[in-house]
């Protein structure tokens, strides 16, 4: 009998069970150590795992895990779970001589954590220069199976641990994929990823220093400004520090930029130096007596900024 067993361990954790061309696909609801249990042996991949270390995962090393009736009570649940009839016992779920535990070989174990590391662990191995289509193809396809962290609901060092390994995959392949479309001047994938990085870590300064300098290139200055401010609050709130010296030089460099031509070219909405040392009648005849809006809303962010800057600054030294 054909045995499909389906793991979804990104987000929400699932489990559904197929057991043939004629019979229909049996969701389970598996949560806590039963859920746990079951996610080990599948990522295991056939290999038999020791019943000591499973012990050791599962209930942390604290006394309960010495006890062999609370491993047996749990490995009795998840068979009766899995191997319902028409399924013999031990169909799924079987033991050697030695006394460990595996997903029978028989049973086509799939899950959406083993498809997306066949997709990024050959492309993240390549340097960037190095990366073919088909790499990222992968990558693309990789960073949509990504739909939460791993077994977000469990808090176990071993869910942990493997959350964490794969949060780093995810946002090396991100970070791929941005470095790749700024290359290409696509600015807006650029950002896309970008964005995709910091709604996983909102305090990564380097990902808001290249997020203001796409939105730069692509004609966005407001933005690029707006990114800075978002990424100064971030910092502020969480950690309580204003952002490194290299990203508020960024914004100075681009708030500078953004009123320079305003500045010094004549007729676009400023005075001239020459113009200002002229009598207020004569200069007014020249030149407009307002600002363009969006030319002064740059000019004022720009300056609270440099106060604000400042400000931070005297706090952070306690002058």
């Amino acid at each position: 009998m054909d045995v499909q067993l389906r793991l979804e361990l990104f987000g929400a954790y699932s489990v559904s069970l197929h057991t043939g061309h004629w019979a229909p696909q049996r969701s389970l609801a598996l949560s806590g150590r039963l859920g746990g249990l079951l996610a080990l042996l599948a990522l295991g991949r056939g290999q038999a795992l020791n019943r000591g270390e499973l012990c050791r995962e599962l209930w942390g090393g604290g006394p309960e895990s010495a006890s062999a009736a609370c491993f047996n009570t749990l490995l009795w649940r998840l068979r009766r779970a899995l191997e319902q009839p028409p399924l013999a016992s031990g169909a799924i779920i079987e033991t050697d001589r030695q006394g460990g535990v595996r997903i029978a070989r028989h049973v086509q174990v799939q899950s959406d954590l083993e498809r997306y590391l066949a997709l990024v662990e050959k492309p993240l191995a390549r340097p960037v220069e190095q990366l073919e289509t088909q790499d990222v193809l992968a990558l693309r396809e990789a960073v949509q199976l990504y739909r939460g962290d791993v077994l977000a609901g469990y808090q176990d060092d071993w869910a942990l641990r493997l959350r964490e390994r794969h949060r780093r995959m995810q946002l090396g392949a991100l970070a791929r994929l941005m470095h790749l479309s700024s290359l290409q001047g696509q600015w807006q994938d650029a950002i896309q990823h970008g964005e995709a990085m910091l709604d996983m870590d909102a305090l990564r300064e380097d990902v808001h220093r290249e997020l203001m300098r796409c939105h730069l290139a692509a004609g966005q200055r407001a933005l690029a400004l707006t990114q800075f401010e978002r990424c100064r609050a971030a910092l502020k709130r969480e950690l309580a520090i204003a952002p490194m010296a290299e990203t508020l030089a960024l914004y100075q460099e681009i708030a500078r930029e953004a009123t320079r031509p305003a500045a010094t070219a004549t007729g676009a909405g400023l005075l001239t130096p020459s113009a200002a040392l002229q009598p207020a009648g004569r200069a007014a005849a020249q030149a407009p007596s307002f600002l363009p809006w969006n030319e002064a809303l740059l000019q004022v962010r720009w300056h609270l900024a440099q106060a604000d800057a400042h400000l931070q600054t005297q706090l952070d030294f306690g002058h």
